[in-house]
């Protein structure tokens, strides 16, 4: 069976054509049809069809007999039955041998007196309907063949009579069909009558009054019955002479009379017995004793079962109850199979009997001194689950031989409410910790635990430094130092300083959530130690972790310097050069050893031991090899950095080798360029050379075809700033301007003071002219941009060129100073993204030239008449809506480009449909001498 989904989309081009393999249609479009014949024609061998949405059809929105003699052999059809969701159904004049074929049948509503006619379709087999008057009689003979029914009722329905007593019905549901259903508010049944044949029936509704009695006549077994109910009274033989059913589910939601005392009173089997009330009495002996009840679920007030320490539950392996008085467990001793108990208690728990297969305990409220001795001893139970209870101790807990996972969540998560920690040390094999606190402290009973333990204090962070520092060689008494300092932490930059073991240890450990700070340490301990015992001739280096040099390099080093490399850590060892993920750090002797990182030995190097580079005299080739790092030929930097490993990197080419590392989507070039800069720059610049930030992917087309823009790039920029530092971040985004024409627009958008930005922004000034277009990188984005769309950009340039609006809302300011000094007569903010002049803009008063050509303006500010000496104005390819007034008062303009100045619309032309913006005669007569551009 062939299945096709009709949409919205597709509708019109579905329907143009005959689908002859088709035979289940799920139809979901509100779009019209001719006629049901349109339908029926483009799929003529239909066996289901799904509604989910319907448009009008022949100017009527419902099912009706015209849609069924379309549809003769139809044998599944199904719609919503939710009532905001309901189609209408209209089955007056319906031709019987129409329906003779359908076998399961799902109308979103109907009237009580169809009923008839469908339960006497020959092959229909199940039943659903919502029926929506104020009074619903539901009535099934013994000649349907229907064996499932389901009724759902509107919130309009108050009254129900109900009888299938002579039906060969094998399930029934009446009121909600599903969770999220509305159902009636409050419902009367005066009648229900239920057949022998019944296995399953729910009955789901707001019920008032007194239910009937014997609903279910003569049936003695079921596999489910589930009641539902509002505040309705219960009759005591309700369920007649059942004895035996799977699973039994009684809901009360309101406050009802007490529950007859003989209710269940002829059940000997009830698999899951489920009983939810709010405040519902019960005075007598819920369950007779010696009844087969495995599973257990009971809600209700405290104290309302008042008979509870007389169950009898012999089969009971599990029992979630809500609503126990603290002394209402001696029951339990009768249930001798129970593995899994979930209790809600209020009061004083004085008791609780022993469960020899006991393996989940879970209490929730309550008040012990400590836990049942029947407890302390179990050797069997594997999860303990202390919610909301009192318990100022746990007790010795040795015994717990098979306890692995403990969850506790004091009141209010308050971590002083937790009970004595230190008994938790003493469980034997415990392996998951669960504590729902408000962390304050680390409390010293958890250093002793296990530091194979998954420890879940509500910091992540904190529970992974206590498994880093429990395994180390530090004593506990100095890791809880530490970890009372961490508790607070919750930015890195937050950490303050910390004494040497903690950061060996860490690093030790590869963790890295205070990378920065490890660093930063690092750095200013080698800077200490290199001015205190200076690395050099005689020096013997021992190498701990990953360091940026290679193995090759430091024999050549060692041997031209006139150090020494050893391969263990000894007494002979003066220098220890410490990289990442260093071993065996608890064998170092600050004392003897004088710690230092790649920088301090790249400094070494360059003074005992320059490259011809870095020489006096390597001038020239420097030049010639800065000239091959700014190509933007990838062959040419490779060229370069293989030049550079024989003749070493000076200061001038870290920042164009950096670039080149980031952009570049080769990782084993990559690798190069990183061991070419180790050691060099501040701690800053170390951590940008070695962390995955990258950017060669920023540019061209995303995987839909969206332009990226420059979003991409500033985004990703701007994330970096408190790790790399500002001057870091605006000198890499002007040299990827350099590079690529693009990116510079960080720099325009930063508040940073404009004696960091000024100098990267001079770049703009092109003799007289102040080219802000360049900077913005607009026009060089537009070189991935689909030529035949352009009209696009027109309609709405911030969302093409801001994908994602991950440049924000682009408001720019020209600093002030950029013009002192300099003579600026030509303004370009070109394709800036305005809609408005930029702030700083009126400063460049002596203009004669101003292009605002491909922005978003609308309308011109009065302060353009401050620019009295403006003779070319360009303000094509805008969103104005009118000839902007303050140009009346412009007469000494020579020159106005005004075409395509207002908004086409999306996907359209510049042609017939596109509104022309015309300059007003006025305009015309004021600047007599003004040449203008229109369309």
């Amino acid at each position: 069976m062939q299945s096709v989904e009709l949409e919205d989309y597709n509708h019109d081009s579905l329907l143009e054509s005959v689908h002859l393999d088709v035979e289940h249609l799920f139809y979901d479009s509100d779009e019209p049809m001719e006629s049901w014949q349109q339908l029926s024609r483009a799929f003529p061998r239909l066996r289901k069809l799904t509604f989910e949405d319907l448009g009008r059809v022949g100017g009527r929105k419902e099912i009706n007999a015209e849609f069924f003699q379309q549809f003769p052999s139809l044998s599944e059809l199904e719609m919503p039955t939710r009532s905001r969701d309901k189609l209408s159904v209209r089955l007056e004049n319906v031709n019987p041998e129409h329906l003779a074929n359908l076998e399961k049948l799902k109308l979103s509503q109907c009237r009580d007196e169809d009923l008839a006619l469908l339960s006497s379709l020959p092959k229909l087999t199940e039943l659903t309907v919502r029926l929506y008057q104020s009074s619903v009689k539901v009535a099934i003979s013994d000649q349907s063949s229907l064996k499932l029914l389901k009724v759902g009722l509107d919130p309009q329905v108050r009254a129900l009579s109900c009888d299938l007593e002579s039906s060969q019905l094998t399930s029934v549901v009446l009121g909600q069909l599903d969770y999220y259903d509305d159902g009636p508010a409050a419902l009367s049944v005066n009648q229900l009558c239920l057949p022998s044949s019944l296995q399953e029936f729910t009955l789901d509704a707001h019920c008032v009054g007194k239910l009937p009695g014997a609903v279910l006549g003569a049936n003695q077994s079921l596999n489910q019955l589930t009641l539902n109910l509002g505040s309705a009274e219960l009759a005591e033989d309700l369920l007649g002479e059942l004895k035996e059913l799977n699973r039994l589910t009684l809901t009360l939601t309101e406050p009802t009379p007490p529950l007859p005392p003989a209710l269940f009173a002829k059940l000997t089997r009830a698999t899951k017995f489920e009983l939810k009330c709010e405040q519902t009495q019960i005075p007598e002996l819920l369950l007779p004793h010696g009844v087969v009840v495995e599973d257990f679920n009971y809600s209700n007030a405290s104290g309302a079962l008042e008979k509870a320490n007389e169950l009898v539950l012999p089969e009971l392996t599990r029992a979630w109850i809500c609503g126990l008085n603290g002394d209402q467990l001696d029951w339990l001793a009768y249930s001798p199979k129970l593995n899994d108990c979930n209790f809600l208690i209020k009061g004083k728990v004085s008791q609780m009997p022993e469960l020899p297969t006991l393996t989940s305990l879970t209490l929730r409220g309550g008040e012990l001194d400590q836990l049942p001795t029947s407890v302390l001893s179990s050797s069997t139970i594997e999860r303990l689950n202390l919610l909301s209870v009192t318990l100022p101790r746990l007790g010795d807990m040795s015994q717990m031989t098979a306890l692995a996972d403990v969850w506790i969540q004091p009141w209010r998560h308050e971590q002083a409410s937790l009970p004595e920690q230190q008994d938790l040390v003493t469980i034997p094999a415990l392996k998951s910790l669960r504590l729902d606190i408000e962390l304050k402290q680390f409390e010293p009973a958890w250093i002793n635990l296990n530091a194979e333990l998954d420890l879940d204090i509500s910091n992540e962070k904190l529970a992974a430094e206590w498994q880093i520092l429990k395994r180390s060689h530090l004593s506990d008494e100095e890791s809880l130092g530490y970890l009372n300092i961490l508790a607070p932490v919750y930015k890195p930059a937050e950490l303050p300083t910390m004494p040497v073991n903690f950061h060996l240890t860490m690093m030790a450990a590869k963790y890295n959530r205070f990378k920065a700070q490890h660093k930063a340490w690092l750095s200013q301990l080698a800077q200490h130690n290199e001015q205190q015992r200076p690395f050099g001739v005689d020096s013997i280096l021992f190498v701990s972790g990953r360091s940026g040099f290679k193995a090759t390099e430091l024999k050549a080093k060692a041997e031209e310097v006139g150090f020494s490399l050893s391969k263990k850590l000894d007494d002979n060892v003066t220098h220890i050069l410490l990289g990442s993920a260093p071993k065996n750090t608890e064998s170092f002797d600050l004392e003897r050893h004088a710690i230092i990182n790649d920088s301090v030995l790249q400094q070494c190097f360059e003074v005992n031991a320059p490259k011809f580079l870095q020489q006096e005299g390597g001038e020239l080739m420097e030049a010639s090899v800065l000239e091959m790092l700014a190509s933007s030929d990838e062959a040419s930097h490779k060229v370069a950095v293989q030049m550079l490993e024989q003749g070493g990197v000076t200061e001038a080419m870290r920042l164009p080798l950096f670039l080149i590392l980031k952009t570049t989507a080769d990782n084993g070039f990559r690798k190069q360029i990183k061991h070419l800069l180790a050691g060099m720059g501040d701690e800053a610049f170390q951590l940008a050379v070695n962390d995955r930030i990258l950017f060669h992917n920023c540019r061209g087309l995303d995987d839909y075809g969206n332009l990226k823009g420059q979003g991409v790039m500033v985004d990703k920029l701007k994330k970096q700033r408190r790790k790399w530092g500002d001057v870091l971040c605006m000198e890499f985004a002007q040299l990827f301007f350099r590079r690529y024409g693009e990116g510079l627009i960080y720099v325009m958008l930063q508040k940073t003071p404009a004696e960091l930005r000024l100098p990267m922004l001079e770049s703009l000034v092109e003799g007289d002219c102040l080219n802000w277009r360049r900077g913005m990188g607009m026009d060089q984005i537009q070189e991935f941009w689909d030529k035949e769309s352009q009209i696009n950009l027109h309609w709405h340039p911030m969302f093409y060129l801001n994908n994602d609006n991950l440049l924000g809302a682009v408001k720019i300011e020209i600093p002030k100073d950029l013009a002192s000094g300099r003579t600026i007569r030509r303004l370009d903010l070109g394709n800036c993204l305005l809609s408005t002049l930029p702030k700083g803009a009126d400063q460049f008063n002596e203009i004669t030239s101003l292009s605002l050509a491909h922005n978003m303006l609308d309308s011109l500010p009065s302060a353009m008449t401050k620019f009295t000496q403006l003779e070319v104005l360009d303000l094509s390819f805008n969103h104005f809506r009118e000839f902007p007034k303050v140009l009346l008062k412009m007469p000494w303009l020579k020159k106005l480009d005004f075409r395509r100045a207002t908004r086409p619309g999306l996907d359209e032309d510049y042609g017939s449909h596109y509104h022309k913006l015309r300059v007003p005669q006025a305009f015309l007569e004021a600047c007599p001498n003004c040449e203008v551009l229109q369309d």
